[in-house]
């Protein structure tokens, strides 16, 4: 049981109130094998001479482990190459892939699995309305032989994101620094530009070539492994699939198993990338997810973690509307001492901001909500601070103004035992879970 504090007193009543792009260092961007990169196109428009990349990391990582939650925000970088409005465009796609290599698994030129994953194993995107929705690729629609040939063209993307390669121009130690790799930009993103010169044979094998809009991703995936946005919403979302190709084990020589969904990869408004996880998030999950400055260590996305040190954790902040990044956001916490039953008499009365969809019945001498979002809500009143025992009522219709957060609801709750402010009152919020 957690409890909202300070209690509330009625003798003192307590008031509870598209620039450049920005390159951190000299630092290339590096790709390994295996790794799940994030690609984002433009297939018009501002824009459509360049690719963002973003490196998720090793793609196995998400298969053992979806809810990743925040891995970066790539926003400025969004809004420098696309235009402020690049969220609302629908001619901006972004999508995600890996493989660890294009190998057969025995026979000349076969490679042995890596954690756990055959060669030709895939981790593909496929758009999703919500985490979860996305259509899974049925067994034997793409045959080992096409799994090669999709892995064999993404090798030439691959390339593109390495320091150094064959096939793109790249010159590892070159005084000029375009003529390395792409640059690695402070948020973490990579740039390639048709219009550089350094970029140019790289853009044979970029993003916008190797996964044409509308068309065959990689030239086996067809219909493409995309999502656009301009869909509204806080995020847009792709779920992560992993495709299996395998001549060896359980399934006969030549089948190939079906997708089978590991996380949902989610870009948000302001450019947050997060790892949503293999099970429908949590109301919590999804909350601490959306704040901008984000949340990047883990550590502070907890429920009892206190990111910006107000000595409200998080999970009191979620419960009453608070902002887990600032210092001086709890949410609404307002008294007043008001008349609201029409008797003339003020009552002292407490104003919050719980979750949409808490509704409050009366338990003994408190009121205690239906849980919500995992939470359930208890008004407790008092008029010594030691029996918690008062009775307390909601009020209708609440006395909060102005707008409560986004999922947010205000309600008013009173203490009857204080009706016309006879000695001392004191109201108090917790939260059990």
């Amino acid at each position: 049981m957690k409890l909202l504090q300070p209690m509330i007193r009625r003798i003192a009543l307590l008031g509870i109130a598209a620039g450049s792009l920005s390159i951190a260092t000299a630092e290339i961007f590096t790709y390994t094998d295996g790794n799940l990169i994030l690609g984002i196109q433009a297939s018009s428009g501002l824009g459509s001479s360049q690719n963002v990349f973003f490196n998720l990391g090793p793609a196995t990582a998400f298969r053992d482990n979806g809810s990743q939650g925040v891995l970066g925000n790539i926003g400025a970088t969004l809004t420098s190459v696309f235009g402020d409005g690049w969220y609302a465009r629908e001619d901006v796609y972004f999508g995600v892939i890996a493989n660890l290599n294009q190998n057969p698994n025995t026979g000349i030129g076969s490679r042995l699995q890596v954690a756990g994953d055959p060669s030709r194993t895939f981790y593909i995107s496929t758009p999703a309305a919500t985490p979860g929705a996305g259509v899974v690729v049925p067994a034997n629609t793409y045959a080992p032989a096409s799994l090669g040939i999709g892995g064999n063209t993404l090798d030439g993307l691959e390339e593109v994101l390495k320091p150094s390669s064959d096939g793109t121009g790249w010159i590892l130690n070159d005084p000029d620094p375009l003529k390395q790799g792409l640059q690695k930009l402070a948020d973490g993103s990579a740039v390639l530009d048709q219009t550089v010169a350094q970029h140019a044979t790289a853009w044979n094998n970029s993003w916008s070539v190797r996964n044409p809009v509308p068309g065959a991703a990689f030239e086996v995936f067809t219909g493409g492994i995309q999502q656009n946005f301009g869909k509204g919403g806080a995020a847009t979302y792709v779920d992560v699939q992993r495709i299996l190709a395998t001549n060896t084990g359980a399934l006969p020589v030549g089948i190939v198993g079906g997708g089978t969904y590991e996380t949902t990869i989610s870009i948000s408004s302001s450019g947050v990338i997060s790892a949503l996880g293999s099970t429908p998030a949590s109301a919590f999950a999804t909350w601490i997810n959306t704040f901008n400055p984000p949340l990047v260590n883990a550590s502070d996305r907890t429920e009892t973690a206190d990111p910006d040190g107000d000595d409200t954790n998080n999970l009191e902040e979620f419960a009453f509307g608070g902002d887990p990044t600032s210092g001086s956001d709890q949410g609404t916490r307002n008294t007043q001492t008001v008349d609201v039953n029409g008797d003339t008499l003020r009552d002292l009365t407490l104003t919050l901001e719980v979750r949409i969809g808490a509704t409050f019945s009366p338990s003994g001498n408190d009121l205690v909500s239906a849980p919500v979002d995992q939470l359930t809500y208890r008004i407790e009143g008092s008029t010594d601070l030691v029996n918690w025992d008062s009775q307390v009522s909601e009020v209708t219709p609440h006395l909060g103004t102005g707008s409560p957060s986004l999922g947010y609801v205000f309600k008013t709750f009173r203490l009857n035992g204080g009706n016309g402010l006879v000695g001392k009152g004191f109201l108090r919020a917790m939260i059990v879970k």
